[in-house]
């Protein structure tokens, strides 16, 4: 079965994915201390506080009426099976493992799949912003991808398989 959600309901998710960003990014900073690993981590930690002001205003403004779906879309459907299926709904449920049980490989690696399920769920969640927010919404799906692209260079120079991740 697929969860549904409301239009309200789906931009609460964005703010608890949004803290629970902040939470991983900042415990992986932590874990980094302070090498470029570690700043990487707080830049990372930096834009997901962005990302959360953004769906908390949204959310404060919004109203149920004003973000009408298509009953025939199957945006709902489809932002249900990512988060019932995937790692974001693990992440909410909070029973991701923490970057200090884990070494920073697999740390990384979960930082990579958070943020290519969020680019996919921010994308779904497009038909629900109203039109004068979705440039901010396109902005932070640009953000979310830059962020997959610099975790996916920074695995590749853990593992031996790159350069240097520091920018």
């Amino acid at each position: 079965m697929v969860l549904k959600f409301s239009s309200q309901e789906v931009v609460t998710m964005a703010v608890e994915l949004e803290k629970k960003g902040i939470e991983f990014y900042s415990n992986l900073e932590k874990q980094a201390g302070r090498n470029p690993a570690g700043e990487v981590f707080s830049f990372l930690k930096g834009e997901e506080e962005k990302h959360l002001d953004f769906f908390s205003s949204l959310l404060s403004e919004i109203k149920e009426e004003d973000m009408v779906v298509d009953t025939r879309d199957e945006t709902n459907s489809y932002l249900g099976a990512i988060v019932e299926n995937g790692i974001l709904g693990k992440v909410l449920k909070g029973t991701v493992p923490q970057p200090d049980k884990v070494d920073l490989t697999q740390a990384v690696e979960l930082g990579i799949e958070i943020e290519k399920e969020s680019v996919l769920f921010y994308q779904g969640l497009g038909v629900m912003v109203p039109p004068e927010k979705k440039s901010w919404l396109e902005k932070v799906i640009s953000e979310e991808k830059k962020h997959f692209l610099r975790l996916i260079e920074m695995k590749s120079a853990l593992t031996g398989g790159g350069e240097s991740f520091d920018r």
